[in-house]
Parts: C-alpha cells; sequence; structure tokens
C-alpha cells in the first residue's frame, strides 16, 4: 500500500487536510493523529534530540505498519506533526513513502500556538516541565535566559522546519506546501497535493470554505503581528529570519521596518 505523511510544526491545518482527503477521494484512508499520541510525541522529540535508540522510533514506526496492514485502500495518508522527529525513519518502515512537509507564515504560526493555549493550564505546564513533551529550544533562542513563550514557539517553528527541511532533500519523494495556498482563491494548495498524491483534481469545485477552521484557537494571548511591539517582532525574526525567507515570509517593507527597530531595541 502506498502510504503518505503529513508532517509540520504544528497548527498548519494538518486536521483539515486528514478530513478533506477522506472526504473528497475514494479508496483513501486519511487520518489525523491517530493513537497512541502520547508516545509517538515522546518518542519524536527524543529521538530529534538524539536522546532515545534507533530502536525506539523504529518500533513505533513498524506498530504503525502493523495496524494498516490490513487496509486495502490504495492510499494510506498520516497527518500527524508529532512525526517531525522521526520523519528520516519513515522511508526505512515504509518504502516508497511520500513526505508532505506543510510550512506556515512563522508570525501567525506562533501566534495559532499562543491562541491555542500552548503556555496556559495543563498544556502550558507539561510544556514546561515534562520531559520531551516540548522540544528544547532553548539554544535557538538564545537570549542569555530562559525564553519566553514567543521565543519557544518560534524556536520551535525553526527548529523543526529546518529539519523537515533537512530530511526533506534525502527522501525519495518530498513535497513541500505552503498552508496560505491551501486556502487561496483558486486552492492550489489542494489541488498541488491531490496532482502529488495521484488523485487528482477534488470532486467538488469548492472543496473547502476558507472561512471555516478545524480546530481553531479561542484564546486572545497573542494579536496579528501588526500590533506586536518592536522587540517582539525582533525576537521572531532574529529566530526565524533566514528560514522565513526561503519560504517567502517576511518581506512586507512594514516587517522590515519592525524587525529593523526590534534589532535597535535590542541592543541598547
Amino acid at each position: 500500500m502506498q502510504t503518505a505523511w503529513i508532517v509540520s510544526s504544528g497548527r498548519t491545518g494538518t486536521q483539515f487536510l486528514a478530513h478533506y482527503l477522506a472526504g473528497n477521494f475514494d479508496d483513501v484512508v486519511a487520518v489525523h493523529e491517530p493513537k497512541p499520541r502520547i508516545s509517538a510525541r515522546l518518542v519524536s522529540n527524543a529521538w530529534a534530540a538524539g536522546a532515545a535508540p534507533r530502536a525506539l522510533p523504529r518500533a513505533l514506526l513498524r506498530r504503525k505498519a502493523a495496524r494498516i496492514a490490513s487496509l486495502t485502500s490504495r492510499l494510506y495518508v498520516e497527518s500527524n506533526p508529532f512525526l517531525w522527529g522521526v520523519v528520516d525513519l519513515i522511508d526505512e518502515v515504509f518504502a516508497g513513502a511520500k513526505i508532505i512537509h506543510v510550512v506556515r507564515d512563522p508570525r501567525e504560526q506562533v501566534r495559532s500556538s499562543l491562541n491555542h493555549g500552548t503556555a496556559a493550564g495543563l498544556k502550558g505546564a507539561a510544556n514546561r516541565w515534562l520531559p520531551f513533551w516540548y522540544p528544547n529550544v532553548g539554544s535557538l533562542a538564545a537570549v542569555g535566559r530562559a525564553p519566553d513563550w514567543l521565543e519557544r514557539a518560534a524556536g520551535l517553528w525553526a527548529l523543526v522546519n529546518e529539519r523537515l527541511r533537512r530530511v526533506g532533500t534525502g527522501c525519495r519523494d518530498y513535497h513541500l506546501l505552503r498552508y496560505e495556498d491551501l486556502f487561496d482563491e483558486e486552492y492550489s494548495g489542494l489541488r498541488a497535493l491531490g496532482e502529488h498524491l495521484g488523485l487528482g483534481a477534488p470532486r467538488v469545485d469548492a472543496p473547502v470554505d476558507p472561512g471555516v477552521r478545524l480546530n481553531a484557537g479561542a484564546r486572545d494571548a497573542l494579536p496579528a503581528w501588526e500590533s506586536w511591539n518592536d522587540a517582539q517582532c525582533g525576537a521572531l525574526h532574529r529566530i526565524c529570519g533566514p528560514l522565513m525567507r526561503e519560504y517567502g515570509y517576511g518581506e512586507e517593507p512594514a516587517w522590515q521596518r519592525r524587525v529593523g527597530a526590534g534589532r535597535e531595541t535590542a541592543t541598547r
């Protein structure tokens, strides 16, 4: 059976993509973050950090292989951002696997993450204290102190997308998809995804309402970047700047002015 794996830094529409593929194409099984979610998250983060033996992530992937072995559909798609850390091993277990890397503007990804409760309540406590629940991004923040949550979320974006970019170049079948293209007027991202998976165009003319988001954040912890202060803009640019430019983000003159002001603030 052909398999495809949709991976990202999270908050990139992965749940929507699983629903979209399952609902618009025949002979496709598409799932989002199937159980066991906790072990997938911990093992993936530990392997990426160099703190787990190779046998551990391979066992995780082999359990997935055993579970899907009985399926008769032509294509199995797992949309699972937790697997970012083990993407380098997927092809060892699933020969010919397709890797779909979804990237989102880090300013919006960070905002979505914080508004979804990354720093609050039980989720925030787990992200702070549970080993390998949240990747260690302190070195990326490089601020000589404990990074704040904007810096941690920016560090996660940089860490995950750099790994996926680097590992992807070595994969036999790797495809980059920008989150923003999923919801453009032509649905160009969705159509490109269908073509890459060998599915063709969706059965409906308008496969998604751009105003509808699954698993949307409910808090207002962080506004849009236009309302950030200069220090916040400078911090995100310092952590994500080189990679975000590679993906076509952060070219707006207004952002460049804010980033420059943020750098001046940081050096005073």
